[in-house]
C-alpha cells in the first residue's frame, strides 16, 4: 500500500526506472572488479617478468660456477687416478711427484647452490602464473637440485671424517700435500724431521681403499654436477624464450 502510494499512478514506469539503474549499478560494480582484477594481473606479470630477468642472471652465474667445479672433479679424480696408476705399477720413481697429486684427499670440496632470487620468487608462489609449462617444470626443479647437492655435501663429509681425516693425521704429513699461502706467509712448510712414507704406502691397503673411495666420489659428484648443469642449461633457454616473447 505504501510502496503503490509513493510510485502513484506512474509505478509500471518507476519500477522500470528502478531496475534499470539496479543493473547500471550492477554492471558498474562488475566492471570496476574485472578492472582491478586486469590491473592486477598486469602489476603481477610485471613484477614476475622482472624476477625472471633476475633469476636468469643468477641461472647463468650458477652455470659459470657448475664449469668450475666440473673443471676442477676432472682434475682431481684424473690426479687421483694417476695415483692408483703408480701404486699398481709400483713406480717407485715416481714417488716425488705424489704430493703434488694426492691433494685432493686432503678435505672435502662441496657444491652449493644459493639463488636467493628464484627462492623468493617461489616462495611468494609466482611460480603458479608462469604460463610457459616447460619452465614452470625445469624451475621447480632447482629445489630437487639443492637438496641434491646438500646430500651429497654430507656424504662427502661424513666420508672424510669416517674414513679419510683420522689416515691423514697418522701416515700423511699434511703440509706436504696441501699448498697454502696461510703457511708461507708464516715461513712453515713442512715438518723438519718427518716426512710422508709413500714407499711404504704403496703397500698400504687402507691408503689403496681411500684413495679408491675418494676417487668413486669424485666421479659420483662429477656426474651430478654435470646433470645439474643439463638442467640449469633448460631453465636458460626457456628463461630466453619467455622473455624473448613477452
Amino acid at each position: 500500500m505504501l510502496l503503490n502510494n509513493l510510485l502513484g499512478k506512474n509505478k509500471s514506469i518507476n519500477i522500470k526506472f528502478i531496475l534499470i539503474e539496479i543493473i547500471l549499478v550492477t554492471v558498474g560494480v562488475l566492471m570496476a572488479i574485472a578492472v582491478n582484477n586486469w590491473n592486477t594481473s598486469r602489476l603481477i606479470k610485471i613484477e614476475v617478468d622482472n624476477y625472471l630477468l633476475e633469476i636468469r642472471s643468477e641461472i647463468q652465474g650458477g652455470i659459470k660456477y657448475q664449469n668450475i667445479n666440473i673443471e676442477r672433479f676432472e682434475s682431481m679424480s684424473n690426479n687421483l687416478l694417476r695415483v692408483m696408476k703408480i701404486i699398481e705399477r709400483n713406480d717407485l720413481d715416481s714417488i716425488p711427484y705424489l704430493n703434488k697429486l694426492i691433494w685432493p684427499i686432503g678435505t672435502t670440496w662441496p657444491i652449493s647452490y644459493e639463488l636467493p632470487i628464484l627462492e623468493e620468487f617461489m616462495d611468494k608462489d609466482y611460480l603458479n602464473t608462469v604460463q610457459n609449462d616447460s619452465l614452470k617444470k625445469t624451475l621447480k626443479m632447482y629445489n630437487r637440485i639443492k637438496e641434491s647437492a646438500i646430500g651429497m655435501a654430507a656424504f662427502n663429509e661424513k666420508q672424510y671424517l669416517d674414513k679419510v681425516e683420522s689416515f691423514i693425521n697418522k701416515n700423511i704429513e699434511y703440509l706436504e700435500i696441501i699448498e697454502s699461502e696461510i703457511w708461507e706467509t708464516k715461513n712453515i712448510n713442512n715438518h723438519p724431521r718427518i716426512k710422508t712414507n709413500f714407499k711404504e704406502l704403496y703397500n698400504d691397503l687402507e691408503f689403496w681403499n681411500i684413495l679408491t673411495l675418494k676417487t668413486e666420489t669424485f666421479f659420483i659428484e662429477l656426474n651430478h654436477v654435470k646433470s645439474h648443469k643439463r638442467i640449469f642449461l633448460l631453465i636458460e633457454k626457456y628463461l630466453n624464450q619467455y622473455l624473448d616473447n613477452n
